[in-house]
C-alpha cells in the first residue's frame, strides 16, 4: 500500500518505468579535460512562505498524450511550507505543498485539485535532492516490497556543485541492483543527472529568464543486458535566487506527467 502523503511524489518528479514511451534526448557527455567549475548561485532558495505558481498541462500515463484542457484550468502552486518536515527515511527535509488543478477534458469544467507534499533536501553547496518512489519499477519486476518505505529513494535532481555543460559533469543519482520475481534475474536501476546548459526561457508573463537546464535520466539493465538507456525522467530550468522557471516531469505507466511554466511568484 502506498502512503497517501507521499503517493503523489511519483507524479512529481519523473518516476521510474521501463515502459516509458516518449523519445528521450541524447545524453550530454561528461566534460573532456579540465576540471568542474561549480555554480555558486542559489538555484532554488527554499525560503518558507515562498510561493511559485505555474501554468501548463498534464500528460496521460503510458502514452504521454496531452490531457485536453478546454477551459485552460491547469494550474500548479508550489508553497515552501517548512524546512523541518520529518521524512519516511529518517531526518528532516523541506516540505513543498504542491497544489495542482488537473482538467480531464470536460467542456463543463470537471477539474480535480490535489494537494500533496514534495520533500526536498538541500546541502551547503546548493545541491538538492527530491524524495521519489521506485514503486512502479519494483512492481513491474515483482521485487518484494514490505512497507511503503521500501519504495522511497533520494534522487539528486540538480547539483550546482557539478557545474554546467562543458565545465560540468554527469553525476550518479541512484544505482542499485535487485533480484526479480524469478529469484534469479538481476535487475539494475541507474539514474544519472547533469546540468546540461544555460538557456533563456520565457515564462507565462512574457518575461525572459536566464536558466540552468538540469536533466535526470535512467538506465535499466536486466540479466546483464541494457534494455533501456538515456530515458529522460525530469527536466528543471532553474533561475538563480528564484527556482524552477520551467518543469518537465515525464509520465510513467501509473502516473501523470506534467509540463509547467512559471506564471507568478510572491517574493
Amino acid at each position: 500500500m502506498k502512503s497517501p502523503a507521499f503517493a503523489y511524489l511519483a507524479v512529481c518528479l519523473g518516476i521510474i518505468s521501463v515502459l516509458f514511451t516518449g523519445c528521450p534526448e541524447d545524453a550530454t557527455a561528461p566534460p573532456a579535460g579540465g576540471g568542474v567549475v561549480p555554480i555558486t548561485a542559489n538555484l532554488f532558495p527554499l525560503v518558507v512562505g515562498n510561493k511559485l505558481t505555474y501554468t501548463g498541462y498534464a500528460k496521460a500515463p503510458g502514452t504521454g498524450a496531452t490531457i485536453p484542457d478546454p477551459n485552460g484550468s491547469y494550474k500548479s502552486i508550489w508553497t515552501i511550507a517548512t524546512n523541518s518536515f520529518p521524512t519516511p527515511l529518517g531526518g528532516t527535509a523541506t516540505a513543498i505543498i504542491d497544489s495542482t488543478t488537473i482538467p480531464f477534458g470536460s467542456s463543463t469544467g470537471t477539474d480535480t485539485t490535489v494537494a500533496r507534499f514534495l520533500l526536498v533536501q538541500q546541502d551547503s553547496s546548493g545541491d538538492f535532492l527530491f524524495l521519489q518512489t521506485i514503486g512502479p519499477f519494483k512492481r513491474l519486476f515483482g521485487i518484494p516490497v514490505t512497507t511503503p518505505v521500501d519504495t522511497f529513494i533520494w534522487v539528486a535532481v540538480a547539483r550546482p556543485s557539478q557545474g554546467v555543460g562543458s565545465t560540468g559533469a554527469v553525476w550518479t543519482a541512484y544505482d542499485a541492483s535487485f533480484t526479480a520475481a524469478d529469484g534469479i534475474t538481476v535487475v539494475r536501476l541507474q539514474i544519472f543527472g547533469q546540468i546540461e546548459a544555460m538557456e533563456t526561457i520565457q515564462d507565462s508573463t512574457g518575461t525572459d529568464r536566464e536558466t540552468f537546464r538540469s536533466r535526470t535520466w535512467r538506465r535499466l539493465t536486466v540479466g546483464g543486458s541494457i534494455i533501456q538507456d538515456d530515458a529522460t525522467t525530469s527536466q528543471l530550468w532553474l533561475t538563480a535566487d528564484l527556482g524552477p522557471v520551467q518543469i518537465n516531469i515525464e509520465e510513467d505507466t501509473e502516473n501523470l506527467g506534467h509540463f509547467r511554466v512559471l506564471s507568478g511568484i510572491n517574493f
